[in-house]
């Protein structure tokens, strides 16, 4: 996978330019331990950062792991949800157990 057209502090566990924003997840480890990661985020080419998904849970197992679909944007979770996000605002739309 290529780098990421900007810098960031923390480790990234996957990355993906969808239309005009770059999708990131960042390593949910690096993210409190007693709470949801929410470490989904939105940015610009330039690295703006535009939003952070929503937690579609109180789970401290709730954190993103993989993008599954670009259109519509669905992310699998770690607690065994597919998690479907609006990309204009990082808003959960849906969320589906799977295991």
């Amino acid at each position: 996978m290529m780098d990421l057209p900007f810098k960031t502090t923390k480790p990234v566990l996957e990355w993906r330019r969808i239309g005009d924003k770059i999708l990131v997840i960042y390593d949910y480890m690096d993210f409190p331990k007693n709470a949801p990661a929410r470490n989904l985020f939105a940015y610009t080419e330039s690295g703006e950062l535009l939003w952070q998904g929503e937690a579609f849970s109180t789970l401290s197992t709730d954190a993103s792991v993989s993008i599954i679909s670009e259109i519509p944007l669905v992310v699998s979770n770690f607690a065994g949800y597919a998690v479907t996000y609006d990309i204009e605002t990082g808003r959960v739309v849906d969320a589906r157990f799977t295991k």
